[in-house]
């Protein structure tokens, strides 16, 4: 008799690449699908040709911290369905689940990061909180920092995204985790053409640094860039504030994010300059296209691009003055020299290798 899977997943709130990874396993493993709801903002996973079931256990909530506090009481306390499987599969900020699970239960966390504002970027967050909060928030962080570490030790396994993520949850937690790579849809993104722009698809956020490509263009009035960006980005307006005059840089959103392959099939290469970032997949999702990535050499990016090869390296400390150095030597020629490698390379990361890899794991 064929085990009985079932995936977890915190939200599908956005077509993001985590909604999209859990899709892709979902379909892999032939398995059930619960989340706390299925917004009509992210993926159909049925027009997606996901067949099994989608079992939503709350209702849609968007105000982050709101929900934040609905969904610890919901997994806690309404995942009694987990019980009716043989493994269960935990993405996302989910886990406190595991209490509800049968002894018996293959129980296998994929993490994508511990939870920031708990650990490495606490301080930040504490930051944005209003002062007169903040000992409340230092509160639920400790509590919520006893319940993550409780409950991932009922983990029989715990699989992550990338190194990067693998050091930074041993570092914090002491356990280890094996790595599965996330899976890009070489069938979905293409080389096209080429068309006379560069491309950034990364949100509008500080930790992403768009800002600073931005200003980079500014610099090079000959250079055509193209920012594709979510409404609800924070950076929006500060970003949008200091390109306006320039004509050589436009901003695209893409409602239902159609037109979205088309931009980076089409376009001479992408940028990616995250700090310190767990995992994402722009920069595979650039080379399945066959484009290069213009990337820094911070976090998990260096576990998939090749300098030379695939991508254009920035140095950790970047200043607006190497993200012009590397468009300019970047070339429109030499980023079709760099097709083949690109495509290559992404291979590495194509969908049958990941599902031969976690039917292993299950």
């Amino acid at each position: 008799m064929s085990k009985k899977i079932i995936i977890l997943h915190d939200t599908f709130l956005y077509k993001w690449w985590w909604e999209r990874l859990i899709m892709m396993m979902g379909k892999a493993l032939q398995s059930d699908i619960a989340s706390a709801f299925f917004s009509a903002g992210s993926f159909d996973l049925r027009s997606e040709w996901f067949t099994g079931k989608m079992i939503p256990l709350s209702t849609e909530i968007f105000k982050k911290w709101l929900r934040h506090f609905k969904l610890k009481l919901t997994f806690t306390y309404k995942t009694k369905v987990l019980q009716n499987y043989d493994v269960v599969i935990f993405s996302g900020d989910c886990i406190s689940a595991v209490r509800n699970c049968k002894r018996s239960t293959k129980k296998i966390y994929y993490c994508h990061t511990p939870p920031r504002y708990i650990y490495d970027l606490h301080d930040i967050y504490l930051q944005k909180v209003p002062f007169f909060l903040r000992p409340i928030f230092k509160v639920f962080c400790f509590v919520f920092k006893k319940m993550y570490e409780r409950d991932i030790s009922r983990m029989d396994l715990v699989l992550t995204n990338s190194q990067n993520t693998s050091d930074r949850i041993k570092s914090f937690l002491w356990v280890d985790s094996y790595i599965l790579y996330p899976p890009v849809d070489s069938k979905v993104f293409q080389f096209l053409s080429q068309q006379d722009y560069y491309l950034s698809f990364a949100r509008l956020s500080d930790a992403k640094r768009v800002d600073m490509i931005v200003q980079a263009f500014m610099q090079m009035p000959e250079k055509k860039l193209v920012v594709i960006y979510w409404e609800n980005d924070p950076q929006r307006a500060k970003v949008f504030d200091i390109a306006r005059w320039y004509k050589n840089i436009t901003f695209i959103t893409l409602p239902e994010n159609k037109g979205f392959t088309e931009y980076i099939g089409n376009c001479i290469a992408t940028l990616y300059i995250p700090i310190d970032e767990d995992f994402w997949m722009s920069p595979l999702e650039s080379m399945s296209a066959g484009k290069p990535v213009i990337w820094v050499n911070d976090g998990w990016l260096k576990e998939t691009i090749i300098d030379g090869q695939t991508g254009y390296l920035l140095p950790k400390k970047i200043r607006i003055s190497d993200i012009i150095d590397a468009v300019t030597t970047l070339t429109p020629d030499m980023a079709l020299d760099m097709r083949q490698a690109c495509e290559e390379q992404a291979q590495r990361f194509g969908i049958d290798a990941f599902q031969e890899q976690l039917e292993e794991y299950t």
